[in-house]
């Protein structure tokens, strides 16, 4: 009798051993939001009447807000880590929690996971998550008042599976991302498939003022300011409308180092090409004749330049020709001293 009540004493001692094992284990889980990844986001038709409607509805005063407009949804990765720091082996079925965008519910979400976990192991889920703007609610006034940032929190249960049964683990935890870099690149990309007689035929040179005079103030903030060596006899900010250039001509009565820098400012694509040119090949390129700048910028938003020049005439020019409908502000500085 003494034998059977041992054995039946170091059964429960071993039931209640694994039992504290088990418990132990659960304590050490963890689920978190490690990271949230920009997949793709929903477009409605971006015809070219819409992208001029948007450069109209810009002028409001919010063009991030105008461009939300034509956007449907975004699809983002949600990136759980489940860590295991207990020393029993866990099986995760799957995942529920609720969806917060800067600080609003906008829905539940899921991910079946089927996976076991051993001790001391991290793995990674990667839930696909689909946010409808129809389904957002005033969630979206707070990305367009942000300018983009989605900041993405999740409350939910993960289900540990043990002896068959569902044993819930909450989790809580927020991640934030900017959906505004590829709103723009987008849109500018989509402007550029088009080509200038699109717009000449369809958008008139006051919108193309208009719009360029409201990306100004838009962008404004960013300005230049450069040390110049010398007198400074260019400190301006010309406008230079898309399929164009504006040059700015200047004479040196004496072998002159040149110093200068510019700055470009738009609301969709910012580069610019600056060109500096003798008066031969200023006509050169004025006649669409094959040239010789003496300083060629490539494509960019901003960039500074340092030269020495004979006495002559010279031509600065901003070159906005290979744009479709992206009104370019240019803040320029330029200044000499003799040599």
């Amino acid at each position: 009798m003494s034998k059977a009540i041992g054995i039946g004493i170091a059964i429960i001692v071993m039931i209640l051993v694994v039992a504290g094992l088990f418990v132990y284990s659960y304590t050490q889980i963890s689920v978190e939001l490690s990271n949230v990844q920009l997949h793709s986001i929903d477009w409605a038709t971006l015809s070219w009447p819409a992208l001029i409607n948007l450069g109209l509805d810009a002028l409001t005063g919010n063009w991030f807000g105008a461009a939300f407009e034509l956007i449907d949804g975004v699809n983002l990765n949600l990136i759980f880590a489940v860590q295991n720091k207990g020393i029993l082996p866990v099986y995760i079925p799957d995942l529920s929690y609720d969806i917060f965008v800067n600080g609003i519910s906008i829905g539940k979400g899921s991910s079946k996971t089927d996976i076991t976990i051993n001790p001391g192991n991290t793995k990674e889920i990667t839930s696909f998550q689909n946010f409808k703007k129809d389904r957002m609610g005033q969630a979206v006034f707070s990305i367009i008042d942000t300018k983009g940032i989605m900041d993405i929190k999740v409350k939910g249960t993960a289900f540990v599976k043990f002896l068959g049964i569902d044993i819930p683990i909450p989790f809580e935890s927020s991640r934030q991302i900017s959906i505004y870099d590829e709103v723009r690149n987008t849109l500018n990309k989509e402007i550029q498939k088009n080509n200038q007689k699109s717009v000449g035929t369809t958008v008139g040179k006051s919108i193309e003022n208009a719009i360029g005079a409201f990306v100004n103030d838009l962008l404004g903030g960013e300005e230049l300011e450069l040390s110049l060596q010398g007198q400074k006899f260019i400190d301006s900010t010309y406008t230079v409308e898309p399929g164009s250039y504006t040059f700015v001509s200047f004479s040196l009565n004496c072998d002159a180092k040149i110093q200068g820098g510019f700055l470009s400012k738009s609301m969709l694509g910012d580069d610019i090409m600056v060109f500096v040119f003798d008066d031969y090949n200023f006509g050169r390129y004025s006649d669409g004749l094959e040239n010789a700048p003496i300083y060629d910028s490539g494509k960019t938003k901003s960039a500074t330049f340092e030269m020495t020049l004979p006495s002559g005439e010279y031509h600065i020019v901003m070159s906005n020709e290979y744009s479709i409908i992206s009104t370019k502000n240019v803040q320029f500085q330029v200044a000499s001293i003799c040599v």
